[in-house]
């Protein structure tokens, strides 16, 4: 892996007060993890939302969006990629992901089909991790650490006329002015090309930073948080997602992007 994110690792480890209340960039990351240590690289660079792809394969889940060729395949567990990495820095946090982080790390799993079937197993592969777990039953909330969302309402409505889920639903653009519980929906997603045809270089439009704005402050007035996602990855935009008080933007280069909001922190 690359050394600064193993640099990042190191800072975390020596001093996580000071991490987590400076150095947390407002990032998702889209890009799919191998392996337990990419989460925690990708915890040590100031990254500490997630977003993967869950395909249910013979038993287990994995993080791909595509059935493999063949059966001897090398895929990532969901439980390797991303609880077990998860709850472990629950763990040695002592009920903390992130120490001194007090809001819910997000991981939004796209389902690539069999949503039933998906839960019914990820409800099974949680049941170990639950108490870092986020979640209302029956009108209690048992409060954790992580939300597990998804963006398919249609896939949620199915897996709640099954039984009722832990998990939390992804809104989108039309969504805001329908002020949906907080509970249920604690984060929308609005796609960065509806809001501006603005590529990220020069200055933004007056008139769509300000539209930006607007929609970020309404969102937050319902106690919900907002991310962007399809950005240009430029540092452009990560002075977009910071001046608009976005909550996050949802990218495939968490890398490159945590670079620009270290460089203004």
């Amino acid at each position: 892996m690359k050394k600064s994110f193993l640099i990042g690792g190191f800072v975390l480890l020596i001093c996580p007060f000071l991490f987590a209340q400076k150095n947390i960039n407002p990032i998702i990351s889209a890009e799919n993890f191998v392996n337990k240590t990419e989460l925690w690289e990708s915890i040590g660079n100031g990254v500490i939302n997630f977003q993967a792809d869950v395909m249910y394969i013979y038993g287990k889940l994995y993080v791909t969006p595509l059935m493999p060729d063949s059966a001897n395949h090398k895929l990532p567990t969901l439980n390797d990629a991303y609880l077990y990495p998860l709850y472990s820095q629950f763990k040695k946090n002592n009920g903390e992901i992130i120490p001194g982080y007090s809001g819910d790390v997000f991981l939004i799993l796209n389902f690539a089909n069999q949503p039933i079937q998906i839960y019914k197993q990820l409800a099974s592969e949680m049941r170990p991790f639950s108490d870092m777990l986020t979640y209302k039953v029956e009108g209690n909330t048992h409060q954790g650490k992580l939300r597990i969302l998804i963006k398919d309402k249609a896939q949620l409505d199915k897996i709640n006329g099954i039984k009722p889920s832990f998990l939390g639903l992804v809104g989108n653009l039309g969504d805001v002015d329908k002020n949906v519980d907080s509970d249920k929906m604690p984060l929308i997603e609005v796609d960065f090309a509806e809001l501006t045809s603005w590529k990220g270089i020069g200055n933004i439009p007056f008139e769509d930073f300000t539209k930006i704005k607007d929609i970020v402050a309404k969102v937050h007035a319902q106690k919900k948080k907002i991310s962007i996602a399809n950005c240009p990855s430029y540092k452009t935009v990560a002075d977009l997602i910071r001046s608009a008080n976005a909550d996050f933007m949802n990218t495939p280069e968490p890398l490159k992007m945590s670079g620009f909001f270290n460089a203004t922190n």
